[in-house]
């Protein structure tokens, strides 16, 4: 036992130094695994530096598991030399910019498990980073993340990619994929995701159908895109956005339960974002990439209302359903004569279903047909979210009296228990007819929360009209709570829209 003056001397405080010391020692005490998360959060430049700080870290920055590429990683330090004039990092001098990254490549340990590129010159130097990708499927890479930043040059996928069996993540942008007619590779494959990829329809349903594994598929706005066909045996998550009509046909989707749909149409746009007339005259860019196919010319909404059914019939494991239309679909869907059924088939009832979320204009007969469709034929819908405005043309006008004479749905009755209102823009009369409709048949609501934007939100008179039309109806729930409130934009406060 310590005598009592033992116990009583006052301990040694380690200096400076001495912490930083211990400091040092407790980092590098730490596991390769622990260390190579810490070193991935830096920048590629900033990673290397540690190869020199001691002994023990320095194979630690050759044997990372993963790497971020992109234009910072081997341009000069110079903070506004590298600039464009929207501000986005370039690779200033591609040949050194290409010599420091094959050093890097030299001077690996170990195998890449997941690769991130993100520059502008793939397609330029296609030859060099082909063989990259190639040694990198060769070697079991897991995750691979290509993001050609030059939308005017599309850098097409090499092939080995297709033949690579170790690879669980895809994940492609502004890039073109030619699928080889037979695959040896994509087994694993459990996530792929493409953005403003050019590829024919015949190559996305041959590369999904061989991801037998996949679990989560996001395509947005790809080109020449007109019918994805999905038979996904192991998919969960789907996510589709469009600025073009195309058609979804679902095949064989046991484990479906989130599905995400934008039609988005908006071709002018699109074709406008990504290049000029002369540069796609001068053959930069290939028209059949942009251009709209004559059946695309000749849509008519009939036959985009039987694609949406037919869609809207594949989707009985779903449990969760976000669709949006953009004004461009809202009048293709709503030509006259198009004829909605008042609910699903029974075999293709959403008996998955707990929560719908829409965007759409309250003002279109069309589309609080589908709305009515969808409440009818989903018996265990429990959350409404719904993000509505008035549309200034209107080929079939909304009687006001349309929800008033809509019979209650079994979800309705006895499941609903949340909605969610955001009202985007000018508000009127047509607007309401829903919200009320809930209100007075949702016997087992507790919350309804009614959102508006814009410069609504400053305009007192807004929060009143919306009172008068809702606190006055008899609520066929008791325990029904109403909140009334102005945001200034629904992406920040409503997660769902």
């Amino acid at each position: 036992m310590a005598s009592e003056s033992e116990q009583n001397r006052p301990v040694k405080k380690p200096n400076h130094g001495e912490e930083e010391q211990l400091e040092e020692d407790f980092i590098s005490c730490l596991p390769d695994t622990i260390l190579h998360i810490i070193l991935s959060k830096l920048e590629m430049r900033d990673a290397a530096v540690t190869t020199a700080v001691s002994k023990r870290w320095a194979p630690l920055f050759n044997t990372l598991p993963s790497l971020k590429i992109d234009a910072d990683s081997f341009n000069p330090r110079d903070p506004n030399s590298h600039l464009e004039e929207h501000g986005e990092p370039y690779v200033k001098n591609p040949d050194k910019w290409i010599d420091a990254f094959y050093s890097v490549l030299d001077a690996r340990k170990a195998s890449v498990k997941k690769f991130d590129i993100d520059v502008e010159i793939l397609d330029w130097y296609h030859e060099y980073f082909d063989e990259v990708i190639r040694e990198l499927c060769d070697n079991g890479v897991e995750e691979l993340l290509i993001y050609n930043t030059e939308i005017r040059e599309l850098y097409r996928i090499p092939s080995p990619v297709f033949s690579c069996n170790t690879v669980v993540k895809l994940d492609f942008s502004h890039c073109r994929l030619v699928v080889p007619s037979k695959l040896t590779g994509l087994r694993s494959v459990k996530s792929l995701k493409l953005y403003c990829v050019t590829v024919a329809d015949i190559d996305l349903r041959r590369m999904i159908s061989r991801c037998k594994a996949m679990e989560k598929l996001v395509i947005t706005e790809c080109n020449k895109v007109e019918n994805i066909a999905i038979r996904g045996p192991s998919l969960v998550e789907l996510e589709i956005s469009s600025y073009r009509p195309f058609a979804i046909s679902l095949k064989s989707v046991p484990r479906l339960t989130f599905v995400k749909v934008s039609f988005s149409y908006d071709y002018e746009f699109w074709r406008d974002c990504y290049a000029s007339f002369e540069e796609r005259n001068a053959g930069h860019l290939s028209d059949e990439c942009f251009s709209p196919s004559d059946s695309e010319k000749s849509f008519e909404g009939a036959n985009e209302a039987t694609k949406l059914m037919a869609f809207l019939n594949r989707l009985r494991s779903v449990k969760d359903l976000r669709l949006d239309f953009s004004d461009e679909c809202c009048l293709m869907l709503s030509k006259e004569g198009i004829a909605l059924p008042p609910k699903l088939s029974p075999k293709c009832y959403l008996v998955e279903l707990k929560k719908l979320c829409l965007s759409w204009p309250s003002n279109y007969h069309t589309f609080n047909t589908i709305v009515s469709c969808l409440l009818n034929s989903s018996p265990h819908l429990m959350e409404v979210n719904t993000s509505t405005y008035d549309h200034e043309y209107h080929p079939v006008a909304l009687e006001l009296d349309f929800w008033d004479k809509q019979l209650p749905a079994e979800c309705v009755k006895h499941h609903v228990t949340a909605a969610t209102f955001l009202l985007d823009g000018y508000i009127s009369e047509y607007c309401f007819g829903f919200p009320k409709f809930l209100l007075l048949n949702a016997r087992t609501l507790k919350n309804m929360n009614i959102f508006y934007t814009g410069n609504l939100k400053d305009k007192p008179e807004t929060a009143v009209k919306i009172k008068n039309q809702l606190l006055g109806v008899q609520m066929a729930s008791s325990d029904s709570e109403i909140t009334i409130k102005p945001i200034l934009s629904k992406y920040r406060y409503i997660e769902d829209f």
